[in-house]
């Protein structure tokens, strides 16, 4: 038997048992092992994301866009795989949260194995986006910082990761909580590479401060809103803002000034990770996924430093308790929150 964790029609989430499929000529069974729960799998459980599911079970959304999966048997016409092949989703809407799935094999990439299965779910939704938001916006001098807002979320450590290969100093800004949580909090990113560390409390306070001491060259908001609104404050004139997500709620405002264009000359951009991807062909992203992955092989790249919430998934739970427990953690987004990782047997 397996899993799948669908949609219904009311937007409630299903987790069901089905029996293992068959794979066509043209298709490969995957077992997959490891499944995030990621802002982006939110959004599309709310529908306000533009890309859909593309499978479905008893007519449902199957759900789940990333994660990593062992190749178990292949359909007569397969030449690009083999059973035992790691692989992950190369497009969005696979459908991850099942344990098995058939499926052409023009929708998956092979990679190398990484020292930890957990990092290989990782790629394509945090190490990627955070890779090429330090290597394909904007290039940093020496004393210039890069600043983030949802510094503990999974892209924000990974931006910190790959600009501490390029000897880029970051300051991250984390959501207000207790003085302890703050102090705990701090102490992890410093240790992970952040040179500074602010929650959004004394980041209002001495946004305009920073923009005078510090060289802020690029901002990366992840959150929006009155989030992004204090990034742009601490912004060094002639920088470039970037948003590329709303973990904050895409129903928020950000002001604009006419100084912020005219007087500071601001950049403003959006960024989605998978443009980056998409130009690139497929085997130069098999090429640097595998980058990565050696990357972190080497210990050049670690996982994240505050942790992931690893939750064990098992087939004959018929309720799905723990899946379904996931999800909802995710949905509620409360402070302190650790990205949730299905693990699947």
């Amino acid at each position: 038997m397996s899993f799948v964790i669908t949609q219904a029609p009311d937007k409630s989430i299903r987790y069901e048992n089905y029996e293992i499929p068959e794979p066509q000529n043209d298709e490969v069974l995957v077992k997959f092992l490891a499944s995030p729960v990621n802002p982006l799998d939110l959004l599309v459980i709310k529908g306000a994301y533009p890309v859909r599911p593309k499978f479905t079970h008893s007519s449902d959304p199957i759900l789940g866009y990333e994660g990593v999966g062992e190749i178990i048997k292949c359909g007569t016409n397969i030449t690009r795989f083999q059973p035992g092949d790691l692989v992950i989703p190369s497009a969005f809407g696979v459908g991850t949260w099942r344990s098995y799935a058939a499926l052409n094999e023009s929708l998956l990439t092979k990679i190398d194995s990484p020292n930890d299965l957990v990092f290989a779910a990782l790629l394509r939704m945090a190490i990627a986006p955070a890779y090429f938001l330090v290597e394909e916006i904007r290039t940093l001098k020496p004393g210039e910082f890069i600043i983030q807002n949802a510094g503990t979320s999974t892209v924000a450590q990974y931006v910190t990761q790959f600009a501490a290969t390029r000897g880029w100093s970051v300051t991250s800004v984390i959501r207000n909580r207790s003085p302890d949580g703050t102090k705990r909090i701090t102490t992890a990113l410093l240790a992970a590479g952040a040179k500074k560390v602010f929650d959004e409390d004394e980041l209002e306070r001495r946004a305009l401060e920073l923009r005078k001491k510090l060289k802020i060259v690029l901002a990366l908001d992840s959150v929006y809103g009155d989030s992004g609104s204090l990034l742009k404050s601490a912004l060094s004139d002639g920088g470039t803002f970037v948003h590329l997500g709303f973990l904050g709620g895409s129903g928020g405002e950000m002001k604009l000034g006419p100084q912020d264009l005219f007087g500071r000359r601001i950049t403003l951009r959006g960024f989605r990770g998978s443009d980056h991807m998409a130009a690139r062909s497929p085997e130069e992203q098999a090429n640097l996924l595998n980058h990565w992955v050696a990357m972190f092989n080497r210990n050049e790249l670690r996982l994240p430093a505050l942790g992931l919430s690893l939750v064990k998934v098992n087939a004959d739970q018929t309720n799905g308790t723990a899946a379904l427990d996931a999800v909802r953690k995710a949905q509620e987004g409360s402070i302190g929150h650790r990205k949730q990782i299905l693990l699947l047997k």
